[in-house]
């Protein structure tokens, strides 16, 4: 896990949307055979990273948890791959949404701010936890960038079961929207 101390200052993030206005020249790419562009799960040492391919382009990037992988109906003992099907992909990725993914403009671009080549957009260094009641609604914990996270919330990665996660997500003062739609990070029309 990344050291805190080892991360961005919020005010050297890249406030710009245009993910083409930095020049790659001198930018290296960095070649990663095990993600190629029809990976939906790469497990590691660490745990599982899931990617998803929106037909509107980008991929959706999310380290993913044992609540997560369960509300994605992913297998979490084998690595798999993406819909061949646009359509399937593309419900899939509305899945991934409710989950906090990061759009990305593409796996380079992630890889490059990962390796530390580049600095994440605002959008990219947000941290969106939502938690799925099964009566309806859904509970929203928001952090401008992973700094703002409490020092043991990593537990919240230990929840066996939505409800776990939203109980932990209460402590942490999530709120509660009736009406999935007022989410802006969910409304992706």
């Amino acid at each position: 896990m990344d050291n805190p101390q080892d991360w961005e200052d919020p005010q050297d993030w890249d406030d710009t949307q245009d993910w083409d206005d930095t020049p790659d020249w001198d930018i290296p790419y960095i070649t990663d055979p095990s993600l190629s562009a029809t990976d939906r799960t790469v497990f590691h040492t660490l745990g599982c990273t899931v990617f998803g391919y929106p037909s509107t382009g980008g991929v959706l990037i999310k380290e993913a948890d044992l609540v997560d992988m369960l509300f994605l109906s992913l297998p979490r003992s084998h690595a798999s791959q993406c819909s061949p099907s646009a359509e399937e992909e593309d419900r899939f990725c509305n899945l991934m949404r409710q989950t906090g993914a990061t759009l990305w403009p593409n796996k380079q671009n992630w890889l490059q701010v990962e390796a530390g080549f580049r600095k994440r957009t605002k959008e990219q260094a947000k941290v969106m936890v939502y938690g799925w009641p099964t009566g309806g609604g859904v509970w929203v914990l928001r952090f401008e960038s992973p700094k703002e996270l409490p020092r043991d919330f990593g537990r919240i990665g230990f929840a066996m079961n939505m409800g776990e996660k939203i109980q932990i997500m209460r402590e942490y003062g999530a709120t509660f929207v009736e009406d999935v739609t007022q989410v802006e990070e969910l409304n992706t029309n």
